[in-house]
């Protein structure tokens, strides 16, 4: 029987675990500032903006490359019964416009469908509650995602911090940076023990930054994520996470960046409480927190 993407070994018997972890594209309203005010007189929601045309072209070659490192770096990488496809199992990406549009050029690439990972969701997150339903489902956003699959159940979901506020939307939000690094914890050792031994493609947001950190078990201190960047992570076995690419770059494969959407990374800011926008010092959250980590998952 032919190996299977479930659970890829060596021919040592190793079992090998990889994440490619994928920035969205340009942006469309940090390029065209003016569109956040014919938004707002639209009704459009100023936090789900759309990519630029920019974007677009470069998701398309963040797509090509994705296939051809791929192909170079998983041996197995036939189609299987399981529903893995050219060398990768899944393709995970966050609920948010920018980044759906980031991940289809490679669901078309590789012919495997879009889970909507609500794990992923960006930062300040405005996830749905009995009072709130502030992003389109995955069944609304099928109607112009066919690639997605709308049944695809989260593996977490987020949940908004009493007393805070996204400061450009007023809804209910999830506290930024201390709640979200709590999450992207969870989430990590959740995806290590669910996708255990599979290739996982994930597309999310700059701050995903601090799931590389989650996973590494290190300091964020000198992690950027640019637009379209590709953090490449190899585990074997049960043993530590390993960084095989980093995503602070592009230059390799896209041709073309913009100043207004640029490679990004947390500060000592980011946890203070100052003026009440942030989160995190008060509970000890800063840039060293996933450094030694303990191994939980609560969900």
């Amino acid at each position: 029987m032919a190996p299977s993407l479930l659970r890829q070994e060596t021919t040592d018997g190793d079992v090998i675990s990889r994440i490619f972890l994928v920035r969205h594209g340009d942006r469309f309203d940090y390029a065209n500032p003016s569109w956040v005010d014919s938004a707002k007189k639209s009704g459009c929601l100023v936090t789900d903006p759309p990519l630029s045309a920019l974007g677009h072209r470069q998701a398309s070659e963040t797509a090509a490359y994705l296939q051809k490192i791929i192909k170079e770096n998983t041996p197995n990488n036939e189609d299987n019964e399981e529903g893995g496809s050219g060398g990768i199992h899944k393709i995970l990406v966050s609920p948010y416009l920018r980044v759906i549009q980031t991940a289809t050029p490679t669901a078309h690439a590789f012919g495997i469908p879009l889970s909507i990972e609500n794990g992923l969701s960006e930062a300040h997150a405005t996830p749905d509650t009995s009072e709130q339903q502030v992003l389109p489902t995955p069944h609304q956003r099928f109607a112009y995602f066919p690639m997605l699959d709308p049944n695809y159940n989260s593996l977490l979901n987020v949940k908004p911090t009493p007393g805070f506020y996204c400061p450009k939307t007023g809804f209910a939000c999830e506290a930024f940076a201390g709640r979200y690094c709590q999450r992207m914890e969870t989430f990590a050792r959740c995806l290590e023990r669910t996708h255990y031994g599979q290739n996982i493609v994930m597309f999310s947001h700059a701050a995903s930054v601090a799931l590389v950190a989650a996973f590494l078990r290190c300091s964020m201190t000198d992690l950027k994520f640019a637009p379209c960047g590709v953090y490449q992570l190899e585990r074997v076995n049960d043993g530590p996470w390993k960084i095989v690419q980093s995503g602070h770059d592009n230059t390799s494969y896209v041709k073309e960046n913009s100043q207004t959407t640029y490679p990004w990374g947390f500060s000592g800011k980011h946890f203070e409480e100052n003026d009440g926008k942030y989160f995190g010092s008060s509970e000890g959250i800063d840039l060293d927190y996933f450094v030694g980590a303990p191994d939980n998952c609560n969900l």
